[in-house]
């Protein structure tokens, strides 16, 4: 229902609005939803974790660091 992009776009204007110039993230690189969202929002790829989040099994994986400027 667009809930988590409201949400973002919410938290990326009060930022801007208390003067931040930009907003970082992590997300786990197989959470391809989120992925979607952060990219849609113009979100890019700035770093990366290795092997950061555990998973089920003993399988790890990398956490992506995302980085958007905010209207100034």
């Amino acid at each position: 229902a667009g809930l988590a992009r409201d949400l973002l776009g919410r938290a990326r204007m009060e930022a801007a609005k208390r003067g931040a110039q930009s907003m970082f993230l992590e997300v786990a690189e197989d959470n391809g939803a989120a992925l979607a969202l952060y990219r849609g929002a113009g979100f890019v790829i700035v770093g990366r974790r290795k092997a950061y989040y555990a998973r089920p099994g003993g399988k790890a994986v990398d956490a992506l660091m995302l980085r958007a400027s905010l209207p100034g």
